[in-house]
């Protein structure tokens, strides 16, 4: 594993879908903070590359037209996404403190929250935490559930993030 590359641990089954799309999606933003790199060659790159050993990088058959649109979305709108994201962190807490694999989780759940009203709320948390115990066997999943259920009060009363 390089320095840009970030993988779920070894019992982690491959995902399909939009599980896989999520999880695609968390590396995918991931790498593109380690090494800024613009969305389309990220997008390339997992399509030509990752998505073609499952085995390798847990992701099966996943759902390109979400991976894709959460990877360019959160590029898009990521100082909104961040900006939203510091309002629930504790105080004296900055997002910039956030380990980047948990960045990336905050922002692609938040990005799909708002940008995905078809899938339920619950369903998003849902996937995400269980998305971030991939990844940690720690605190790590009930601080995003925290986060991503308060992101998710506040937004009741929002839309979209403009």
């Amino acid at each position: 594993m390089t320095e840009n590359e970030i993988q779920p641990s070894d019992e982690t089954p491959a995902l399909r879908g939009r599980a896989g799309a999520r999880l695609a999606a968390i590396q995918a933003l991931y790498q593109m903070d380690m090494e800024p790199t613009p969305p389309q060659t990220v997008i390339g790159q997992f399509t030509a590359f990752r998505f073609t050993q499952p085995e390798k990088f847990h992701v099966l058959k996943p759902d390109i037209t979400l991976f894709s649109q959460i990877v360019i979305g959160v590029t898009e709108k990521q100082s909104q996404l961040d900006s939203k994201i510091q309002e629930v962190l504790s105080q004296g807490w900055t997002i910039d403190r956030l380990e980047t694999v948990i960045r990336s989780i905050l922002r692609a759940a938040l990005y799909e929250l708002t940008e995905h009203p078809e899938t339920p709320k619950v369903v998003v948390i849902n996937e995400y935490v269980n998305l971030t115990k991939a990844f940690y066997a720690g605190q790590e999943p009930g601080f995003v559930n925290a986060c991503l259920d308060r992101l998710s009060n506040q937004l009741n009363s929002i839309d979209k993030i403009q």
